[in-house]
């Protein structure tokens, strides 16, 4: 941190010292923003328990707390923050009927950060249950109204930051390997419109099919994906703090990411049926595309939610302990707890690579028991982190309500 951050530390942590200080909703509002990526987010916990509840109806204070709660594990309290604050969103635009673009900015981050804790916390329901009220948030319209409208204004700025908060129901998908319910989603036409989100579904379409074993169908989805990044409606749009897609050489987008996963998923298929009829397979392609597409995510711009919804790590190391490069998965699934500090899939993944390397059986039992406690609000609780591997659905908790 430079001299500046340091000093506006001091400041703050000075004034939490005077009467009350502690109790401003100011003061705790920054102080989570000035901590959430600092080596200590945890610093910020005191601000952020106070926030949870200290305006209750004042949606922006209320989902504040989850920016600290998504960097020291908390994924239930961050989904409950946001919960409550999309009802105070939801409220105040009853109450007000003050739905503005700018406003809705507010709102949309609050449902991304349900879906994206949800996702961590293995509920796929709440996850879709949110990515959907976003799409219900954002309708197509017309000239009059929603996202058309919007792209048709004087300032189309709402639908340029706002229409790829239309692709969550599609990530939510991928993330619990709903293969069936991805292939059979209606897909949207209108490219000028909806940018984003076309390209969303044909990379979500194209995960599918790879992981279903269909690789002539993955094939043609990744073609298509292909092409729609070459659209010129995306260029400027944002998801948050990141460009949905730009060129590799101008810098890191999500489509990028997306790009690079579907590339390794679609090979990585190919030889894994060779491999199964007893044909010459070779990985390294495949993985060389995850292990960029895992650079690549860590590369987008600071983001709350991050920017690739489903950690990377979680594909490549599922993939790579299919294939019994155990030491390697290790390293990826150590360094996702780290980031994404105890997060359900990783920990998994962790306990799944020390089974399969032996010897440390009291590692083994605390990331089993990690993993346990991490899993139990869970309504789908995976064998391993990617739906793309085989046998990834824990038969005995599959999908309970």
């Amino acid at each position: 941190a430079d001299d500046n951050t340091l000093l506006i530390l001091k400041v703050i942590e000075d004034s939490f010292e005077a009467e009350g200080g502690n109790q401003h909703p100011a003061l705790c509002h920054l102080y989570c923003h000035l901590c959430e990526l600092s080596p200590f987010p945890e610093k910020a916990l005191p601000a952020a328990d106070t926030l949870r509840t200290l305006m209750p109806s004042c949606g922006h204070l209320v989902h504040m707390p989850s920016h600290i709660d998504a960097w020291v594990g908390q994924w239930k309290e961050g989904m409950d923050a946001n919960i409550a604050a999309v009802v105070a969103d939801d409220k105040y635009v009853e109450q007000s009927g003050n739905d503005s673009q700018f406003y809705k900015f507010y709102r949309m981050h609050n449902h991304h950060f349900v879906v994206w804790c949800a996702m961590h916390d293995g509920q796929y329901e709440v996850a879709m249950k949110f990515a959907r009220k976003m799409e219900a948030t954002l309708p197509a319209g017309d000239k009059d109204s929603g996202v058309q409208f919007m792209l048709a204004g004087i300032i189309p700025m709402g639908a340029v930051f706002l229409e790829s908060y239309l692709s969550m129901p599609w990530h939510v998908m991928v993330r619990f390997g709903k293969w069936d319910d991805i292939i059979a989603e209606p897909i949207k036409e209108d490219k000028t419109v909806f940018a984003t989100t076309v390209c969303t579904q044909h990379y979500a379409r194209g995960v599918a099919f790879a992981s279903k074993g269909m690789v002539a169908e993955a094939e043609a989805e990744q073609a298509l994906f292909k092409e729609a990044i070459k659209n010129p409606a995306l260029a400027g749009r944002m998801q948050h703090n990141n460009k949905t897609y730009c060129p590799p050489e101008e810098g890191p987008s999500l489509l990028e990411v997306s790009s690079a996963i579907l590339d390794g998923e679609v090979e990585y298929r190919k030889q894994f049926l060779a491999k199964e009829k007893g044909d010459a397979a070779d990985f390294k392609v495949a993985f060389d595309h995850l292990r960029r597409a895992v650079q690549l995510s860590l590369d987008l711009a600071y983001n709350e939610p991050w920017g690739q919804m489903q950690p990377v790590r979680h594909i490549l190391g599922a993939l790579l302990l299919e294939q019994g490069e155990i030491a390697e998965a290790e390293a990826v699934y150590r360094a996702d707890i780290k980031l994404w500090k105890d997060n359900m899939w990783g920990v998994l993944g962790l306990k799944n690579t020390l089974e399969a390397k032996g010897g440390v059986e009291d590692e083994v039992k605390a990331m089993a028991d990690l993993f346990a406690e991490r899993s139990k609000r869970a309504d789908i609780v995976p064998s391993k982190t990617c739906f793309c591997a085989q046998n990834s659905i824990k038969e005995d908790k599959c999908c309970k309500n």
